[in-house]
């Protein structure tokens, strides 16, 4: 029930900043820092699977193409579920690492079906200003955005 409180939150934040920052400035991802608050507490394969449908739930809800931000979300809760066997996810530069690894690993799929579908409808500059963007307020937001997950949600064992 806590996860369906942050995920009605998570709505909120997302609409909210969506409607008040300029055009030309990508909100935070929240989508992806849902996933990453959940991916440590439930087991693997749900996490996968909860990735992926609020990745279609966050595509149909955006009126993007459908599948762009499901496998994003579904590459980085693998990635968040890879990397945090290796790094220690209960040290700030360790959940650090796994932030920025699964944000890599989530454009890495978005770039993915673009390539595969051929959507080729902006160009690199443009994309790549929308990335940077978009990552600066993911980074300046997970803080604060983790800090309530983790009030809301009880810690993580990180167990997987």
């Amino acid at each position: 029930m806590a996860a369906v409180g942050l995920f009605l939150l998570t709505v909120f934040l997302a609409s909210l900043l969506a409607g008040l920052l300029p055009d030309g400035l990508s909100p935070p991802d929240f989508w992806f820092l849902f996933v990453a608050a959940l991916t440590p507490r439930v087991r693997p394969a749900l996490a996968l699977v909860l990735a992926f449908g609020v990745g279609l739930f966050a595509d149909l809800a955006g009126g993007g193409y459908l599948g762009l931000m499901a496998v994003g979300l579904l590459m980085a809760a693998y990635a968040i579920l890879g990397l945090s066997t290796w790094l220690h996810p209960e040290e700030i530069l360790g959940r650090a690492a796994i932030l920025a690894g699964a944000s890599l690993a989530k454009w890495f799929g978005v770039f993915l079906v673009v390539y595969v579908l051929g959507l080729f409808l902006v160009g690199p500059l443009d994309f790549a200003g929308a990335i940077l963007g978009e990552a600066l307020l993911t980074a300046l937001a997970a803080p604060f955005y983790l800090r309530l997950a983790e009030a809301i949600l009880g810690d993580a064992d990180h167990a997987g």
